[in-house]
């Protein structure tokens, strides 16, 4: 057998390998965009719901001082004796 006939299986084997290896290369950077734009995705969805989560919480921040300062108006004695109870449970339970 010459070299020649030697090289040609031998060299198509390589070009295989090399075919095979840049597919896979190609399927692996494919997968990884793929799964970039998922976890994008999810992280804006986290972010929107983390601001929808922030702008309840501020409205129902804002009702209860409201709700809180009305009380104080409408009966400022009832509300310090709350008040007082609440500090007071506090203190007992701190003291333990």
């Amino acid at each position: 057998m010459s070299n020649a006939e030697r090289s040609g299986p031998r060299a198509a084997t390589v070009t295989d390998y090399e075919s095979a290896l840049d597919d896979i290369a190609a399927r692996g950077a494919a997968a990884m965009r793929g799964t970039k734009a998922s976890i994008e995705d999810a992280m804006e969805t986290a972010a929107d719901k983390g601001q929808e989560a922030l702008k309840s919480a501020r409205e129902v921040r804002d009702t209860f001082a409201d709700a809180i300062l009305a009380s104080i108006r409408e009966r400022p004695y009832t509300t310090l004796a709350i008040a007082g109870l609440i500090g007071f449970a506090y203190g007992a339970m701190r003291r333990r």
